[in-house]
């Protein structure tokens, strides 16, 4: 029985969603080159044949097969394309352009292959597109596996139809297709676990940089990510630079740890009206908010809903409200200079409000 299972999970093996993407990807990029390939080819075979025997044309069942080729292999050099600009999609989809394109392939390398058996030529056409398929495809083992052996018993038919296959050794062609069938699953495997290395590594990348990125206190990314940020040409930002009213207070009469509590309520706060991605802490008791997604009409109403939910949630422990304060601004960004910029300008607001709100303060 454990013997069944590893041989069924060898030839039928199962990927996340996120591996059969990067299959998918590869294989319809594979599949446009070579029905590109394979279009030119025959259509320069045919323009050959058209210049030949000019004088001579006639329509046969070689030349019906060399035109439905060539028509067959632009659709579907069409069709990865679109799958590739992400016009059509989906994994079904991706497996049936595949599972189309090897049996045209297939079908035409026999039909090549029997023409010129019969006036005593080399196979050798079936051979080169099956090794070309497994060398630049990622195919489930049971399905290639099941087209390669009614590959083969068509193929033989065919032959033994011609001469009863004399010419054929038919432990040499056995032998042949047992060695195509462990090297359609060798083949598999090998290009599977070397994109699941190489999403793992990409993951593990990923994972580090938004560690790396990330604040640990209150989980907003950090200065270090806001560094990285690449900036698109003729966007409007709206930014907004706050801090927590009174913070030293906070720190001086209930302690560092409660302080620190109150930083963490204001950035969680934070994340539930605005993506991570565009909430920073600034440094100490400051948050950094910018965003390309919102009119400022919205982000003034976000950021007021914010300083509300602040002063609802409060901190246990601490009895008075606790208020935040900031200043926005919006404007079309550059570059990076442009953004700084405008972080600026959003600081010397929030400085003026605080003048004001400190004034008042004193003046009560």
């Amino acid at each position: 029985m454990d013997m069944l299972k590893k041989f069924w999970s060898l030839v039928l093996p199962k990927n996340p969603k996120e591996i059969n993407d990067i299959v998918d990807m590869a294989n319809m990029s594979s599949i446009k080159a070579m029905s590109i390939f394979t279009a030119i080819v025959e259509s320069l075979v045919m323009l050959r044949y058209l210049i030949i025997y000019r004088e001579n044309l006639y329509f046969n069942l070689t030349t019906a097969v060399n035109i439905t080729v060539v028509f067959s292999c632009v659709i579907l050099a069409t069709l990865a394309d679109l799958f590739i600009k992400g016009k059509i999609h989906g994994h079904k989809l991706s497996v049936f352009i595949v599972l189309m394109f090897i049996i045209i392939i297939s079908f035409f390398s026999m039909y090549t292959s029997y023409t010129n058996y019969k006036v005593g030529r080399q196979i050798l056409v079936l051979f080169v597109a099956n090794v070309s398929i497994i060398s630049f495809l990622q195919i489930t083992p049971l399905y290639h596996m099941v087209l390669l052996i009614f590959e083969f018993i068509l193929l033989y038919s065919m032959l033994y139809s011609v001469d009863g296959a004399k010419n054929i050794v038919f432990i040499n062609a056995f032998s042949y297709l047992i060695v195509v069938l462990i090297l359609c699953v060798v083949s598999y495997h090998r290009k599977n676990d070397s994109v699941i290395a190489t999403y793992e590594a990409r993951q593990r990348a990923e994972d580090f940089y938004i560690k790396s990125s990330e604040d640990q206190l209150t989980g907003l990314m950090n200065r270090f990510a806001l560094d990285s940020i690449k900036i698109k040409k003729g966007l409007t930002f709206c930014v907004a630079m706050t801090d927590i009213d009174l913070f030293k207070t906070y720190n001086d009469k209930y302690g560092h740890l409660k302080g620190d509590e109150v930083i963490k309520m204001a950035a969680s706060n934070l994340l539930e009206i605005f993506r991570k991605k565009d909430c920073f802490r600034y440094g100490g008791d400051e948050f950094l908010v910018m965003t390309t997604k919102l009119t400022e009409v919205t982000f003034k109403q976000r950021m007021s809903e914010w300083e509300k939910k602040v002063m609802e949630t409060g901190v246990e422990g601490i009895d008075t409200p606790i208020r935040i304060s900031y200043g926005i601004a919006c404007g079309i960004v550059y570059s990076k200079d442009d953004l700084l910029a405008l972080i600026k300008k959003a600081d010397d607001k929030l400085y003026s409000i605080k003048s004001v709100r400190h004034t008042s303060s004193e003046d009560k």
